[in-house]
């Protein structure tokens, strides 16, 4: 299946947000992976009046797993997630708590990055700020999709520029990459993508109220699940997965070997 990494500049643009309001409304079997080396926020957050079982080892459980053999850690997901939806077809991994962890996570990326290519479902990992040395690059050298959330500010557009060139000098011309602009501040979408030179993948409202349900676990509203802010999310979810579909239908074409002219010329007849 696929992986989806999102990413920021820094300075909280609402990643961790957007990536759980992604995975709660994904039309299949997902997983919500917290590879934030800052730390986890969905377990204390969304999760906080949610949680039926101990929460486990999540990720740092399964990087532990999966630096010996990443297949088996595959066939043993169910122990180190948390269902996060009702029918059971979206799961978090949530992130570390100690950030001293980090440096036991920092051999375990790469074997992290094949076990999530492997499972059985999409993945939506949440890599936080990018650009430092505790990036989690190897997640994102496999990725199908990298989606850069940013607020329209001139601190986030300006932090995100050189971050920028990081990551395409990084990633294969193939990945698509977009932006998620979140509308907080003095400039609009358009200004957005002509400084940074990306697409716009959505453009989400910024509802305090709304986003307060992803981040802080708030008592959601009736109107919640079909509100601006959730409508956006589903729109982002819809555009990167076409994305990540014509993508993969281009590569078929170019594997395709090519067809002698006379073989064509006689097929027409």
């Amino acid at each position: 299946m696929a992986l989806y990494c999102l990413i920021s500049p820094g300075g909280a643009p609402g990643v961790t947000t957007t990536a759980l309001g992604l995975a709660l409304t994904w039309p299949g079997k997902v997983v919500l992976a917290e590879c934030d080396p800052a730390g986890r926020r969905v377990l204390p957050g969304f999760m906080a009046e949610r949680l039926r079982r101990p929460a486990g080892p999540g990720l740092l459980g399964l990087a532990m797993a999966a630096q010996p053999d990443p297949e088996a850690a595959v066939a043993s997901l169910g122990e180190y997630t948390l269902p996060l939806s009702g029918n059971g077809e979206a799961k978090l991994l949530h992130g570390i708590r100690d950030p001293r962890h980090v440096r036991q996570l920092a051999e375990s990326w790469r074997p992290l990055a094949e076990t999530f290519t492997a499972i059985d479902g999409d993945v939506i990992a949440d890599l936080g700020r990018f650009g430092g040395s505790d990036t989690p690059t190897p997640l994102l050298t496999v990725a199908d999709a990298v989606i850069v959330v940013v607020r329209c500010t001139l601190a986030q557009v300006d932090a995100a520029v050189p971050r920028l060139d990081v990551l395409r000098d990084l990633l294969d011309d193939r990945v698509p990459v977009g932006l998620c602009v979140v509308e907080d501040g003095s400039y609009g979408a358009t200004d957005v993508r002509r400084v940074l030179d990306l697409p716009v993948f959505a453009e989400l409202p910024h509802s305090a109220a709304d986003a307060r349900v992803l981040s802080d676990g708030a008592q959601p509203r009736l109107t919640f699940k079909t509100s601006l802010l959730m409508r956006a999310i589903d729109g982002l979810g819809k555009r990167v997965r076409k994305a990540v579909e014509e993508r993969a239908v281009l590569d078929l074409l170019d594997e395709e070997p090519d067809v002698p002219a006379s073989v064509a010329s006689e097929a027409g007849r």
